[in-house]
């Protein structure tokens, strides 16, 4: 049985926009262009094609874990380093790789608002092939982290302009937590312990839900289990044999730091499917300690778009839940 057993510390997840740092504070620089995961790299295109290069279009162009089908990770444009120019420079996410002798060892540096705000250049160099493929292999999950971090604190500043004042006076009223969901989910179902809220004029593609969990260490099959019970409960189907529940073979789980505090909060993925019937699609959850209730409180967003990309439903959906705060 695998274990979440990580140490849940009570605290805030705060809201939090990507900070500055690199490049010349004593000139104005212009707004950051580029759609939202949208990736440029930098690097020799015939070498790109080569497996060292291809192991690191992989990464950035590999699934999106949890959804149902595959959508990349990052929407990429590639070019050569020579055609990097003013064009190009105002990409809000790059990555520049090279591959060269004259590097001593295997490095990712990062440079963030170096051309223009908001930005995050990452640089990856290596003297061989060989460093560059183990440099891939050992920094993959934190190269991920940075981009998406980019692109989620971006979704962050929006929330906090515009957002749900239903969701925010519920969850304040109910758990006594700030919570800044988008403002198109306005339709709010309560239950004991759990509301449910949906974007009713979108035809309810995007949702979110919070409840909590007596338990503080716990394993993956039995938040799935405790999931279950609660959404059988709240969120029935049309009929007595139809109720939400989750694919338990989808299902993941990573920690990862509190967004502008201290501590971890679990992240688990997957996708949710009503009993007896073909609705489903993808969900993630944050459970996070209160320590006051000696309890987990699980902030949940699940998306429901049978016909579109769930890409970006799923990642305005996590970035709401990164502004959860006690």
């Amino acid at each position: 049985m695998r274990v979440i057993g990580f140490l849940l510390i009570a605290c805030m997840v705060m809201p939090c926009c990507s900070g500055g740092g690199g490049g010349d504070k004593s000139r104005v620089k212009g707004r950051s262009q580029g759609a939202p995961y949208e990736l440029l790299v930098v690097a020799d295109k015939e070498w790109l094609k080569s497996g060292t290069g291809q192991a690191l279009m992989d990464v950035v162009e590999g699934p999106i874990e949890g959804l149902p089908q595959y959508e990349p990770q990052f929407r990429c444009t590639k070019i050569n380093m020579v055609g990097f120019n003013n064009r190009f420079r105002v990409y809000r996410n790059i990555v520049i790789a090279e591959v060269d002798r004259k590097y001593a060892e295997p490095e990712m540096r990062i440079a963030r608002d170096e051309y223009c705000r908001p930005q995050i250049i990452v640089y990856l160099t290596a003297p061989d092939d060989e460093a560059f493929a183990e440099m891939m292999a050992a920094r993959r999950e934190q190269l991920l982290d940075l981009l998406n971090e980019q692109e989620l604190s971006r979704e962050r500043a929006l929330l906090r302009k515009k957002y749900s004042r239903v969701v925010k006076k519920q969850a304040e009223r109910q758990f006594g937590v700030v919570f800044l969901a988008p403002e198109d989910i306005d339709e709010v179902k309560t239950g004991d312990g759990f509301f449910w809220a949906s974007a009713g004029k979108l035809d309810f593609k995007l949702n979110v839900c919070m409840y909590r969990l007596p338990l503080r260490n716990l394993s993956l099959d039995d938040f799935v289990a405790a999931r279950d019970s609660v959404m059988r409960v709240n969120i029935p189907g049309g009929r007595d044999d139809q109720w939400m529940e989750t694919d338990g073979r989808t299902v993941s789980f990573r920690q990862r730091p509190v967004v502008g505090g201290k501590g971890q909060v679990m992240v688990v993925r997957g996708l949710w499917d009503v009993r007896n019937d073909a609705m489903g699609g993808p969900f993630v959850a944050y459970l996070i300690a209160d320590g006051k209730s000696d309890s987990l409180l699980v902030a949940e967003g699940f998306a429901f778009a049978p016909d579109e990309k769930k890409r970006p439903l799923i990642r305005e959906l996590e970035a709401a839940l990164q502004t959860v705060s006690f």
